[in-house]
């Protein structure tokens, strides 16, 4: 099947601007061309450029090919630029190509074009390929800093939080049972009242750590697995955030590997969160799915929805870490993790992480 190519030929004299075309149409390119003669019509095509291969002959009446070589790089354009001449010597042919050529083709050697555009496609395909990745890299760099910075600070406030209700809550509580205990004697009067007083105190106290434990980390996923953990966490979050919950499982094992099942529940606890805290949902579905290869998990909500890109912008800017710290987690699992929402609709996590793996990732 014919290879589409889209072609500027600098060249003044049609015959050969024809022979040149011919030449790789028979080596199966399909090819939309245009042929301009002078600098004025070159420029205005460098104003537009929709072509993808450049050939220019070396000597024109008023203009030459390295004239429009250098008209190219100086507007910043990479498209691959062949010189075709009749009398091209060593040294000009070097010149051309130290000049920023792809490369060249004698006149009389035109059965070498089609290998030579097919080798500077091919490395200008190469080129974006590389710039490709090493942008992709260079994002992947500045997300993984902006995370780094961010978890330095959640651990900061993190101890902040726990001290405080350390101190706060347990310590004031533990501070009053302890004076209460001090004037406390069985001969005294309201001995009774007081010593229930000290229990429900202790009470609370216990609560209290019991909640700041299951926070931190649900006893739950430890002693009876994903499903048990996930669904006790959905229900919490339905009865203080107001939204009806529906849980649903097929084929998940009672227990899985501990990295899989602590990456799916953090996934599904920043997800959950992210649902309390901005998208007034009425009702959130939740369902997990094991194949034979990889456990499937699915959060969906009917609440306003948002911006994917602008909340992936405003994660790499260091503004907002939850949807970078559930995609780094997945990919740490070597899962996959895709997110559909847009405003005024569903939001929908879907996520996948194999069953067999090797690896850590953040507890």
């Amino acid at each position: 099947m014919p290879t589409p190519l889209k072609l500027l030929v600098l060249e003044d004299d049609a015959f050969d601007a024809e022979l040149e075309v011919g030449q790789l149409q028979a080596a199966g390119y399909r090819c939309d061309w245009r042929r301009v003669q002078t600098r004025e019509e070159f420029e205005s095509c460098l104003d537009q450029p929709d072509f993808e291969l450049i050939l220019a002959d070396y000597n024109l009446p008023d203009f030459d090919g390295l004239s429009a070589l250098r008209l190219l790089r100086e507007r910043g354009l990479e498209i691959p630029f062949v010189l075709i001449s009749g009398m091209l010597g060593e040294e000009r042919a070097i010149e051309s190509v130290k000049a920023g050529a792809t490369d060249y083709v004698m006149k009389e050697r035109l059965d070498r074009l089609a290998p030579v555009v097919a080798r500077a496609l091919n490395d200008r395909l190469e080129l974006s390929q590389r710039r490709e990745a090493q942008q992709a890299l260079r994002d992947a760099h500045r997300r993984l800093q902006a995370l780094s910075v961010r978890l330095l600070g959640v651990e900061e406030t993190e101890r902040r939080r726990i001290a405080r209700e350390l101190h706060d809550g347990v310590g004031q509580l533990l501070t009053a049972i302890k004076l209460r205990l001090a004037g406390l004697g069985a001969s005294s009067p309201d001995y009774v009242s007081r010593r229930g007083e000290c229990i429900a105190a202790i009470d609370e106290a216990l609560e209290q750590v019991r909640r700041m434990s299951r926070d931190l980390r649900p006893s739950q996923l430890d002693d009876l697995g994903l499903v048990a953990a996930l669904r006790s966490h959905l229900d919490r979050q339905a009865g203080s955030a107001g939204f009806k919950p529906n849980f649903s499982h097929v084929n998940v094992p009672s227990r899985l590997a501990p990295e899989v099942e602590t990456t799916c529940f953090r996934i599904a606890q920043e997800a959950l969160t992210n649902i309390a805290r901005h998208a007034l949902a009425k009702e959130v579905w939740v369902s997990l799915a094991g194949t034979e290869v990889e456990l499937q998990l699915e959060v969906r909500d009917d609440g306003r929805g948002f911006d994917v890109a602008a909340a992936r912008a405003e994660a790499t800017a260091g503004r907002s870490m939850g949807l970078l710290s559930m995609e780094e987690r997945a990919t740490l699992a070597g899962g996959r993790l895709q997110l559909d929402s847009t405003p005024g609709r569903e939001t929908r996590l879907s996520l996948a992480l194999p069953l067999a793996r090797t690896g850590s990732v953040l507890a």
